[in-house]
């Protein structure tokens, strides 16, 4: 016994020495790499944390996928960090999927394909790097959300996903709320919060989805409602300090589909959510209103306008299969910007073409969702829906924000299909039904 001991000791100590000499080794290599190569020390490193987190538990790596939609420090000079770790999650996700429970999602990923393959055509006729790398690009944002946000709700860590995503965005929601307070104190003025990098359209974008996320509340997310509604106080007070108008009414559509949709576990909505949207959408109309009239071509109203006619003019160059993705890189349209609309963006891109892919692709995603049962479809069809509202007034393929919808779509399909195998999926219920039980127990 003893003996058996003392080699066990030696082979902890070994392993110890082992792991400490590989730690050494990997601090070395990333600073010499940091003198001459620093653009590659960040994605190395996180690529190695990221094994590292891996080799502990296979799906905690999707799970940090959820909150690393929020990181949008660019690595590389090209890709995001949210790019980086997304990447990672669907190698990992599609060697866990399981083929006979993701058939459930057919209908998603056929909405996906739908887009990428009508955006082959401009490939074709623009042969440039930028076009090839970028239709990759969208190729994971779309396809590999999809099938990281399945992995993570087949394999019971939907909870733990969603609830990282909502408590990162209640820390971007207090630094918000922060800035703006202590901008006020300075000046005197209230200004929209800016977050380190993150533009406020930004912060008000994602934090527009995850209010949606905490308003659905699904039963199998097991939250409480006092620490939800402590978080949607921090996120709508985010968003207010973000003054992003777009990310006021992303969060709203949301809201109001969830508003709409069959009560699921005896979970009520509250009316309020009505006056609120009618209050907001009569504050934004008339702030708009005040912009475009107000002879100022500077603020974000008029710009937007302007803008609108110039990717109209870009279009125009090629209606039919469009100028590529990430037209507005190249040295034929030097000076133009990547329009801030969703359906302008891909038509300048991919052309009649492509928009028809891109609306069938929301198109078939939300009637998949919708034809869901309520307690699973609901929360993927209000972020698809939010996210989608947010691209007609700001860029819609921002690496993170346009991955998220389809993570959390995805991920509802996952639910779905574990409580399937489990015999335990949750039936829609009315108003009416809720009522009627309500009667039975009084008596």
């Amino acid at each position: 016994m003893a003996v058996m001991l003392g080699r066990a000791r030696d082979r902890a100590w070994a392993n110890t020495i082992a792991v400490a000499a590989g730690a050494v080794a990997i601090a070395a290599s990333l600073a010499v790499l940091a003198v001459d190569h620093s653009s590659l020390v960040l994605p190395i490193a996180v690529g190695l944390l990221l094994i590292g987190v891996a080799s502990v538990d296979m799906t905690l790596v999707p799970i940090v996928a959820f909150p690393a939609t929020l990181a949008t420090l660019r690595v590389g000079g090209f890709v995001s960090l949210s790019d980086v770790v997304l990447g990672a999650a669907t190698v990992i996700a599609l060697f866990m999927l399981q083929r006979r429970g993701a058939m459930v999602m057919q209908p998603l990923i056929l909405a996906g394909v739908a887009y990428l393959a009508l955006m082959i055509p401009t490939l074709v006729w623009r042969p440039y790097s930028e076009n090839l790398v970028e239709w990759a690009h969208e190729l994971v944002l779309v396809l590999g959300s999809m099938a990281v946000g399945f992995v993570v709700g087949r394999n019971g860590r939907a909870s733990a996903a969603l609830g990282a995503y909502v408590l990162a965005c209640c820390v971007v929601g207090v630094i918000a709320v922060l800035t703006t307070v202590n901008w006020f104190i300075a000046t005197g003025a209230l200004a929209p919060a800016y977050v380190g990098d993150l533009h406020k359209n930004t912060v008000g974008g994602m934090l527009a989805s995850a209010l949606i996320i905490a308003y659905a509340r699904p039963p199998w997310l097991g939250w409480s409602r006092g620490r939800v509604g402590l978080a949607m106080a921090v996120l709508a007070a985010g968003i207010a300090a973000s003054q992003s108008r777009q990310g006021m009414i992303a969060a709203l559509v949301g809201m109001l589909i969830i508003a709409t949709r069959p009560y699921v576990g005896g979970m009520r909505r509250p009316k309020l959510i009505w006056l609120v949207a009618l209050a907001v959408a009569v504050l934004v109309a008339i702030n708009v209103s005040s912009q475009l009239s107000s002879g100022n071509p500077f603020n974000s109203a008029t710009e937007r306008v302007r803008w609108y006619e110039e990717g109209l003019a870009v279009w125009r160059e090629s209606p039919i299969v469009g100028n590529g993705l990430r037209w507005w890189y190249t040295p034929e349209f030097a000076g133009h910007i990547q329009p801030p609309n969703a359906e302008l963006e891909v038509l300048t891109s991919g052309g009649v073409v492509g928009l028809v892919g891109f609306l069938a692709m929301f198109a078939i995603a939300s009637w998949a969702l919708l034809r869901l049962p309520a307690a699973y479809g609901t929360l993927g069809l209000a972020v698809v829906a939010g996210r989608f509202t947010q691209g007609q007034f700001d860029l819609y393929w921002v690496a993170g924000q346009a991955a998220l919808l389809w993570l959390v779509a995805a991920l509802c399909y996952g639910v779905y299909a574990k409580h399937l195998a489990e015999g335990t999926v949750i039936e829609d219920e009315s108003p009416r039904t809720l009522d009627l039980r309500a009667a039975v127990f009084r008596r």
